[in-house]
């Protein structure tokens, strides 16, 4: 899906204003949503029924003939692919090795074109190609033929619409995938989901919306399992025909998008789109902790399915929705800080007025209220924006090790396509998410480097180098005065090793001029 979809989608929802919005919505709306945030509560069952699934296939390993064990293998990486992306590749691997050494050369096109699509979805499009380009063109014929033409129509969709593809190549890409697509369209059974989901796009595309939504009417009536991932892909299509190409959203189109995210998470379907866009949806309306919950099941899925495309682009969708959360946030400090003035200006007239004191006291406790509200919100938001840079770097990091693998092989134009010869990319990712989070805290904290000194003998003292905000100490000190105490888990957001936190905060305890309970008292009263 491309990244875009998404901005286009916030930014409408900023223009809204964030009283003013109202998300369309019917009857069966907030029904939706509360069923959906109780899937998400439920995901491990969903996995462990996924599992179920998959061992049940394997069981049926090696199979008697070699038509069985090709059969096989290709059915448990179909169950994988939208699970965990190593695992199905694996699968499509063996199964094509098989099919070639046992001369079913049917079977092994079947095989390849499904590792291509599988390649193209994962982001690695130049392997895709090449493999893809493998496949005989004039050998295929029957069913396979469309299949053939849409792992070239949906590589070139793919390429065009992937932000990290050159801007002077987009058009070429476009008309590649039109002319695969066109020929999809001019060999598939007219029946067939490949061809009404083609022929849909098409039709959207060209502005004939009631053609589009025809077509997807017919594709609904023709899925038998409404649980199944096929109708939750057409429901998606039809919010995205109101949505993305018709530019009115309604109500109807709403409540097709949440059920295909709920069928989806019944699924244990690791790449939701869907939720994408409900997550927008709910920051619209101010449902910031439903939001967050969404957005942690949906990063969360895409490292369990390993796919780097949608790694890289979930990372950068991530961060701007923790930009509209921030925004949320200093909106509502705005009005906190206006609702302090009348209740300032309230207690005087008050106490002018000789208003009882039990009545004073009940606008006081209500102003510790919004201020330790307001406390708790700037504290989640460090903590959160901290945890994604660090996950973004890690990710950075697996990633220059692909790079690495393939260069080690010789395979330096595929390292090219990866990436360009740029510095240490992690390490700049690292400093910067570092002054970042040090910037915020101490503006929170002004004086948590004074309070933390005061507790320290006078030769221990900590003073950070001109050139950092907070020491790795103090950094670590930090993290725990968010909340975040367990050292494995500071040790991977730092990216350092468990053993450097422990000796930090064991050297940090054995300088302390107070007792440890009262140092953590004072750390956590700042």
């Amino acid at each position: 899906m491309r990244i875009h979809y998404l901005i286009l989608l916030l930014a409408f929802l900023v223009s809204c204003g964030h009283r003013e919005y109202k998300m369309p919505h019917t009857d069966r709306t907030r029904g939706l949503v509360k069923e959906l945030l109780s899937k998400l509560d439920s995901t491990d069952v969903y996995a462990a029924r996924k599992e179920r699934v998959i061992n049940s296939l394997k069981a049926g390993l090696p199979g008697k003939t070699d038509r069985d064990r090709v059969l096989l293998n290709c059915n448990i990486a179909k169950e994988y692919s939208d699970y965990v992306v190593d695992s199905s590749l694996i699968y499509l691997q063996r199964a094509s090795r098989i099919a070639g050494e046992a001369g079913l050369d049917s079977l092994k096109m079947r095989a390849d074109i499904m590792l291509a699509m599988l390649m193209e979805e994962a982001g690695f499009y130049s392997e895709a190609r090449e493999i893809i380009s493998s496949v005989p063109r004039k050998a295929v014929s029957g069913k396979l033929l469309a299949d053939y033409y849409n792992a070239w129509a949906v590589l070139y969709h793919n390429l065009y619409s992937d932000f990290n593809e050159p801007d002077s190549f987009e058009k070429k890409y476009r008309e590649s995938y039109n002319v695969y697509r066109d020929s999809l369209l001019s060999v598939a059974d007219t029946m067939s989901i490949l061809y009404l989901h083609n022929i849909e796009r098409k039709a959207a595309r060209l502005g004939n919306f009631a053609e589009a939504r025809r077509y997807n009417d017919i594709r609904l009536s023709s899925i038998k399992d409404r649980n199944s991932a096929a109708y939750a892909t057409c429901l998606y299509d039809r919010f995205m025909i109101a949505y993305y190409y018709e530019r009115n959203l309604t109500g109807e189109a709403v409540d097709d998008l949440l059920e295909s995210a709920i069928i989806e998470v019944s699924n244990s379907k690791q790449d939701i789109a869907s939720l994408l866009r409900v997550e927008a949806l709910l920051i619209g309306i101010n449902e910031v902790n439903a939001a967050k919950k969404v957005s942690d099941y949906y990063f969360s899925s895409l490292q369990r399915l390993g796919s780097r495309r949608r790694l890289i682009d979930g990372a950068g969708l991530t961060i701007k929705i923790n930009d509209r959360n921030a925004q949320l946030i200093r909106k509502r400090n705005r009005e906190l800080q206006s609702t302090l003035v009348l209740i300032s200006l309230l207690l005087f007239a008050l106490v002018f007025a000789l208003v009882s004191i039990n009545r004073s006291r009940i606008k006081i406790t209500r102003l510790k209220d919004n201020l330790e509200q307001s406390y708790n919100i700037t504290k989640n938001y460090i903590g959160v924006v901290f945890q994604l840079y660090s996950s973004y770097i890690k990710r950075l990091d697996v990633f220059r090790m692909r790079v690495h693998t393939r260069l080690k092989k010789g395979q330096i134009e595929q390292a090219l396509e990866l990436t360009s010869p740029l510095g240490d990319i992690a390490s700049v990712e690292r400093k910067e998410l570092f002054h970042n989070f040090d910037t915020a805290f101490v503006d929170i904290f002004p004086d948590f480097l004074q309070t933390v000194n005061g507790c320290l003998k006078p030769e221990a003292r900590i003073v950070p180098k001109k050139t950092e905000i907070l020491s790795t100490e103090l950094r670590i000190l930090a993290l725990i005065k968010l909340g975040i105490e367990d050292s494995t888990r500071i040790a991977e957001m730092l990216q350092c090793s468990v053993k450097t936190v422990y000796n930090h905060r064991s050297g940090l305890k054995s300088r302390l001029a107070v007792t440890e309970e009262e140092f953590e008292k004072v750390i956590s009263e700042l």
